[in-house]
C-alpha cells in the first residue's frame, strides 16, 4: 500500500472514530431533551460510522492476534497516560482551567488502570475466565470483577457504574 493511501486511511479512521463518539453524545443530548426519534437517528449513524472505522482498520492491517492486540494496547495506554495527559495537565493548570485539569487527570488515571487491565486480560485468557467489567459512567474507570462502593478515581457512587458484556 502506498504511503499516501495509508495516511488517508489513518485520517479516515480518525474522522470516523470521532464521529462515532460525537454522535453518541448527540444521541444522549437528544434523549435528555425529549427527542427519542432524533436520538435513534444519531445512534444509527454512529453505528454506520463505526463500520467505516472498522473497515479502515482492517485495510491498515492494525488488528493482529489477541495476545499481540493486548500487548500493543498496553503499550498505547501507558504512553497516552504518561506522554499525552502528562503534558495536557500542566497546560490546563497554567491556564487556570480547573475543569480541564480534572478531566485530564481522571483520564490519565483511568488510562493507567486500562494498562493494568490489559495485562490481567492475558491471565483471564490463559485461565479461560470470563470476567465482569464495571465501568464508571462519570470518569470511565473500569473495575475487573467487583463493583466498587465508590469510584477510586472520581468518587462516583456504585449506582453510576454499568457493565459491558
Amino acid at each position: 500500500m502506498s504511503e499516501k493511501t495509508s495516511e488517508n486511511l489513518h485520517a479516515a479512521y480518525e474522522g470516523e472514530s470521532k464521529a462515532v463518539v460525537r454522535l453518541k453524545v448527540f444521541a444522549e443530548k437528544a434523549e435528555e431533551e425529549g427527542y427519542p426519534e432524533v436520538a435513534r437517528l444519531f445512534r444509527a449513524i454512529s453505528e454506520s460510522e463505526a463500520i467505516h472505522a472498522r473497515n479502515n482498520l482492517r485495510l491498515l492491517d492494525v488488528v493482529k492476534d489477541t495476545e499481540t492486540n493486548l500487548s500493543e494496547s498496553f503499550a498505547r495506554e501507558t504512553k497516552v497516560a504518561a506522554v499525552g495527559y502528562g503534558s495536557f495537565i500542566p497546560v490546563a493548570e497554567s491556564e487556570g482551567n480547573g475543569k480541564a485539569v480534572t478531566m485530564f487527570t481522571w483520564a490519565r488515571d483511568v488510562e493507567e488502570v486500562h494498562a493494568g487491565l490489559y495485562e490481567k486480560a492475558l491471565e483471564h485468557l490463559l485461565a479461560e475466565e470470563l470476567p465482569t467489567y464495571y465501568i464508571c459512567g462519570v470518569c470511565g474507570y473500569v473495575s475487573d470483577g467487583s463493583l466498587p462502593d465508590r469510584c477510586p478515581v472520581c468518587g462516583a457512587p456504585a449506582d453510576r457504574f454499568f457493565t459491558q458484556e
